[in-house]
């Protein structure tokens, strides 16, 4: 991952930040997280994108919620 680009999405939940980029040629999103005020992220895992809500099984569904809709908003921005 080259963390030095420009994330879609960067959004902080109860004292962890994550971050989307795209991934694997574009048909993946990555997620990776790191603690507030740390500088380094860590890969946490690959998430799909069906239009409406992030998919991704290694994350609560509150998180999951949460940057789905952090998300929407990115792209609606983007319109």
């Amino acid at each position: 991952m080259n963390y030095e680009g420009v994330p879609l999405v960067e959004v902080a939940i109860e004292g962890v930040e994550y971050r989307l980029d795209a991934g694997k040629q574009g048909t993946s999103l990555c997620v990776s997280t790191r603690s507030e005020g740390s500088h380094d992220w860590q890969f946490l895992s690959e998430a799909r994108w069906d239009g409406r809500d992030l998919r991704t099984r290694s994350l609560d569904r509150s998180v999951n919620l949460q940057l789905s809709h952090a998300l929407a908003q990115a792209i609606q921005e983007l319109e």
